[in-house]
């Protein structure tokens, strides 16, 4: 047994140790000096931006059911920086970004400039990122966002038509979760992403498997008229079909397909949730054993992808538990992309009986991670 002094123990917090992969660091740009002479010209025009971009969420409408009251923020009033005037023009270069990336000398009217900050941050879609401590990575977001459901109805409509009678967590409501998901995909095999871990709760499975999945409609509904996914002379009892799972390859014409696999889902809440944080650590690991490219670097080539219902979220220790290791050397899959379905409620509590805070995602603020809402 070697001792604690020995180079056995300590090479394991070392990069010789297998596994010891630490994400890269990537590079953001600074202001340059003619963009900071400008922000300190217009000191009132950034306290005003950066309060949009910090608390703008609050007065955002982000409750499609009207159960919440829309918070008035006073502090998003441009009068309170002593901003009156209009049609004066700034020069927002380092400031702000509206027509695009930023352009030296880029200006804008004082109206522009509240409309366009409106628009971003304070209409059905909300962004928090202030909570960030890294300076450069807070710009790199603001840039970023500044800048830049029918088949599911249907098949919830089918289902309830069919199988009114079986339990089945069915998405009414919230269809454009298979969308995001969707566009996900598609974003991250275009950025070169070949493989992606899902995993996700009851609700709204079954749209998952069947409009996104592939997972063949008939095989389900054999499975609903309760038969066993099994041939009848195979001694072995089947699952529930809130537990069934999927693996395709999905083509979004990019040269690799993109490799999904849903992982089977147990019935504790938020259970699956280290399940494919460890999967994906392993597929990693793999991936990375196999690859001749120097530069290929955690994410690169796998994402995690983990779904959540907002009561479960905020109310199960585990989410917290595997968040604190989404960063360590030897956990990391290099950023995990969690949705959270907006319920409102949790089986039979309220959202504002079910936890202390605002939002459902603020423990992500734990990892420092940006969060977006959107109704």
């Amino acid at each position: 047994m070697p001792s604690k002094s020995s180079g056995f123990r300590r090479c394991y917090h070392e990069d010789i140790a297998y596994g010891y992969r630490v994400p890269k660091e990537p590079e953001y740009p600074d202001y340059t000096p003619e963009q900071l002479r400008n922000r300190q010209a217009h000191a009132a025009l950034v306290c005003f931006v950066n309060a949009y971009r910090s608390i703008g969420h609050k007065s955002t409408d982000l409750d499609p059911l009207r159960m919440q009251k829309k918070a008035t923020v006073p502090e998003l009033d441009p009068a309170r920086y002593g901003l009156t005037d209009e049609n004066q023009t700034f020069n927002i270069d380092g400031i702000l970004s509206i027509s695009g990336a930023s352009q030296p000398g880029e200006t804008a009217t004082m109206d522009e400039i509240h409309r366009a900050l409106k628009d971003t941050y304070s209409g059905h879609v909300a962004y928090e990122f202030e909570h960030i401590p890294d300076a450069a990575v807070r710009r790199w977001f603001a840039d970023f966002v500044e800048v830049a459901s029918h088949e599911s109805q249907a098949f919830d409509k089918f289902m309830q038509r069919k199988f009114g009678q079986v339990k089945r967590y069915g998405l009414e409501g919230a269809e454009s979760m298979i969308v995001a998901l969707d566009e996900l995909f598609d974003l991250c095999n275009h950025a070169g992403v070949t493989e992606a871990v899902l995993g996700m709760p009851h609700r709204g499975r079954l749209n998952v498997l069947v409009d996104l999945l592939r997972y063949p409609p008939h095989a389900l509904f054999h499975k609903l008229q309760g038969n066993a996914e099994f041939p009848e002379d195979l001694p072995a009892s089947g699952d529930v079909i809130s537990h069934i799972a999927s693996s395709p390859s999905l083509n979004y014409g990019c040269k690799d397909d993109l490799h999904v696999t849903m992982l089977h889902n147990p019935s504790h809440l938020e259970a699956v949730n280290p399940v494919v944080s460890g999967y994906g650590r392993a597929k990693q690991m793999y991936l990375y054993d196999n690859n001749t490219d120097p530069n290929c670097a955690l994410g690169d080539k796998l994402i995690g992808i983990q779904i959540h219902g907002d009561a479960a979220f905020s109310g199960q220790g585990v989410v917290m538990e595997t968040l604190g290791l989404s960063n360590l050397p030897h956990f990391s899959l290099g950023g995990t992309i969690h949705l959270i379905v907006n319920n409102q409620i949790g089986y039979t509590t309220p959202a504002t009986n079910a936890r202390s805070t605002m939002y459902t995602s603020d423990i992500a603020k734990l990892v420092n991670a940006p969060v977006i809402h959107v109704n």
